[in-house]
């Protein structure tokens, strides 16, 4: 067992940012039906409203990886519908539950890689960041992975930004 640090991180990234791509691409073709591709334009300033963030960290020794996803929240009730009634979702809001389960499906792919390259990280659970905390909201120029969809108005939106950071473990309920 290697121990991680956060240079490592920076020397996978590469390979992690694949990882996190092909994460994001398969669990929402395959699982939710929708059609996700990849790309490298940013989103339009105040696209922020209208989403929900996700974060994520897996963590070795004092070292956290956090990983943030931002969704467009059109894109996941479109997912949404696939799965669940109109009338449950007219009474449920289901979107950070879902924004939650992806984060955790895509992280589970670059525990498994980092797993596979020695390291020996843990992952937390997923959760809804505090707006005062999240981390895609106070360094917005660090955002690095974007997705896009044809919502259901035909037009091409970001669906998903996702970025990832390492740094010293700090103390946390998560």
């Amino acid at each position: 067992m290697k121990a991680i640090s956060p240079q490592d991180i920076d020397a996978e990234r590469a390979q992690i940012s694949n990882v996190v791509s092909e994460g994001v691409i398969e669990t929402f073709n395959s699982m939710f039906g929708q059609s996700i591709t990849a790309g490298d334009l940013a989103p339009k300033p105040g696209t922020e409203k209208g989403s929900v963030y996700s974060s994520i960290k897996l963590h070795q020794a004092d070292v956290d990886v956090e990983f943030c996803f931002r969704f467009d929240i059109g894109l996941l009730l479109q997912a949404a519908a696939l799965i669940f009634t109109k009338e449950y979702l007219a009474n449920n809001p289901v979107q950070n539950d879902i924004a939650c389960e992806i984060a955790n499906i895509v992280c589970s792919k670059v525990k498994a890689y980092l797993n596979e390259k020695g390291f020996d990280t843990e992952m937390g659970f997923p959760f809804i960041p505090e707006e005062e905390e999240n981390p895609l909201l106070k360094n917005k120029d660090q955002v690095h992975m974007h997705f896009y969809y044809d919502d259901v108005q035909q037009s091409r939106g970001i669906g998903v930004v996702v970025n990832f950071f390492a740094a010293d473990a700090v103390k946390s309920t998560h």
